[in-house]
């Protein structure tokens, strides 16, 4: 997504220091931000109620709930649905991917990845709010 959209402020959900500080360098260098991190989806639902965002990266295996438990409160609430999502995962298995896209993810990816799959899952994101009907 091009620096000219709107918000580009991003909310990342992973309890891990070191997988943050890496996704915000990267997204940093994408033009995104300012980053903002939480632990937890419970912390992150409050932190999205409380301020816009343009964007949510998630772990798929967050406590106390998951990724798809996640997404399903998200897009329950009329306020956060239209707010795009990227889970991402280490767990090569398939059936996550269909688990976060029958979520309703707006991008998946299997970390590690670099800043280039980053850039094109990002473009995905934009083309798929884009062509999808108001």
């Amino acid at each position: 997504m091009a620096k000219s959209d709107t918000n580009q402020t991003v909310l990342i959900i992973d309890p891990s220091g070191v997988i943050t500080r890496v996704l915000t360098v990267m997204l940093t260098e994408l033009g995104w931000g300012p980053v903002e991190t939480v632990p937890t989806p419970v912390e992150a639902l409050t932190q999205l109620r409380e301020k816009r965002f343009g964007l949510v990266l998630t772990d798929w295996a967050t406590e106390p709930m998951d990724a798809g438990e996640f997404m399903k409160s998200l897009r329950a609430d009329a306020a956060l649905a239209a707010i795009p999502v990227m889970i991402v995962t280490g767990n090569p298995d398939p059936s996550q991917y269909i688990l976060a896209n029958d979520a309703g993810a707006d991008a998946y990816a299997l970390v590690p990845f670099d800043v280039e799959t980053l850039a094109l899952k990002l473009d995905q994101i934009r083309l798929r709010k884009l062509l999808s009907p108001s």
